[in-house]
């Protein structure tokens, strides 16, 4: 194998992205659904006179005992891969946190240094430690603690990149070996960066138990145990046995359902009657996002009152956000939120607004894209009963999953909003 040969992974992200764009190095390839195979080889026949040339890539072919007879391409992979086990690591208080790293060698006989290069102001122990993989495809697991240095200021964070790099003689590795494989394309190799992103910031939560409905690939709950909560996954089997007055749900500070969850799940949908219970005796409900159109009707209202949810969405994550009643508390309690809070969003604001609402729900913040309509419709909430039901489009399954600190703080407090006397 040449040694500048380059590794197997999709051109357009063999170089780290900018804001809303790839960068590719060579400009022929923008356009081809993949580069062309890294090793071809040329048969020439020769059929008379007359020569024939036919170019073909170098493979691997296995028998699949289901599938038969299957091709996949030459993948060119580095010496040793690095996985962290996370990609964010979160420090609500400060505290040290526990990053494990998963080594797997591409070759027999591998020996080295798996460290750590921290960021400016934080510290990992140990810094390096040695590694031996005896056999080809062993993998073995490290685990370093990492401190955070102090958070800075009210809703201020310390944030860096971490790297984790495995050091083998001369050369030094530092990204990770992952596969997509569906049976209707060829089997794909991605490579990863070996970096974690750190994030020390000021949190404060109350209640800690935490029901969560997932939607399809839903990253939320992760997120959540990252930061201290301790989350329940509700499945099909413990939603088709809720009952309205049900104790099931009884023992949970509060329940979240992850986006797309009632467009896609019918057993949720039969079990509003049991959830709008669980409101109504005291709990708090905190709805994500969902769609109402031809495709994806929503045949069960999700709120104690009605609401319509529209279209309306805000792409520029870095619009202006206006408090509509700064002394409302999911603005406040337990986390003081300010302006601040949403700085750093990734790439939007939110989608699905409420458009239209029964007067008994409240709005809490205003947005818009440039030059479009002012949205007040991310965030609305409701008193039912003795609890609080909450709806918000705001898409913090893009902010949580990618460690921004003020989307956290913001979620904490709606979960929190039924902790007080009053939401407001």
């Amino acid at each position: 194998m040449p040694p500048d040969q380059p590794l197997s992974t999709p051109y357009w992200l063999a170089q780290p992205p900018e804001p809303g764009v790839f960068r590719v190095q060579d400009s022929s390839l923008i356009g081809l659904p993949v580069a062309e195979a890294p090793l071809q080889l040329d048969f020439v026949f020769g059929v008379g006179d007359r020569a024939v040339s036919v170019r073909r890539p170098i493979t691997f072919k296995w028998i699949d005992p289901v599938a038969g007879e299957r091709y996949r391409p030459l993948e060119i992979a580095p010496l040793v891969s690095v996985r962290p086990a996370t990609a964010v690591l979160m420090f609500p208080r400060g505290e040290a946190r526990t990053l494990n790293v998963r080594l797997a060698g591409g070759a027999a006989a591998l020996s080295g240094t798996l460290r750590l290069e921290s960021p400016t102001g934080w510290s990992a122990t140990p810094a390096s430690l040695p590694f031996v993989l005896a056999t080809k495809g062993e993998e073995a697991e490290f685990a370093f603690r990492i401190q955070a240095p102090p958070p800075g200021g009210q809703s201020g964070a310390a944030t860096g990149t971490l790297r984790v790099v495995a050091d083998v003689g001369k050369l030094h590795f530092s990204e990770s070996v992952g596969h997509i494989q569906h049976a209707h394309v060829p089997i794909q190799t991605v490579l990863g960066r070996s970096e974690v992103r750190l994030v020390a910031f000021p949190l404060e939560r109350q209640g800690s138990k935490i029901g969560y409905v997932p939607g399809p690939g839903d990253e939320v709950p992760a997120s959540l145990r990252q930061i201290g909560y301790e989350v329940t996954l509700i499945g099909d089997e413990m939603l088709a046995s809720l009952a309205p007055g049900s104790a099931v749900l009884a023992r949970f500070d509060a329940i979240v359902i992850g986006v797309r969850a009632y467009n896609t799940n019918e057993k949720l949908r039969l079990a509003q009657p049991a959830l709008m219970a669980y409101v109504q005796a005291g709990g708090t409900l905190v709805a994500q996002y969902n769609t109402n159109n031809r495709l994806a009707p929503l045949t069960t209202p999700i709120g104690p009152f009605p609401f319509e949810i529209g279209r309306e969405r805000v792409t520029d994550e870095s619009a202006s956000v206006t408090f509509v009643a700064p002394e409302q508390r999911i603005l406040n309690a337990p986390n003081l939120i300010t302006t601040r809070d949403f700085d750093g969003w990734i790439q939007e604001r939110g989608l699905y607004f409420a458009s239209t609402w029964d007067p008994r729900y409240h709005g809490v913040l205003s947005m818009n894209d440039p030059g479009e309509p002012i949205q007040s419709g991310a965030i609305l909430w409701a008193r039912h009963g003795k609890g609080i039901f909450i709806y918000t489009g705001l898409a913090f399954f893009r902010q949580l999953p990618a460690g921004v600190p003020g989307a956290f703080r913001l979620f904490a407090n709606l979960l929190a909003a039924g902790q007080g006397q009053d939401a407001r």
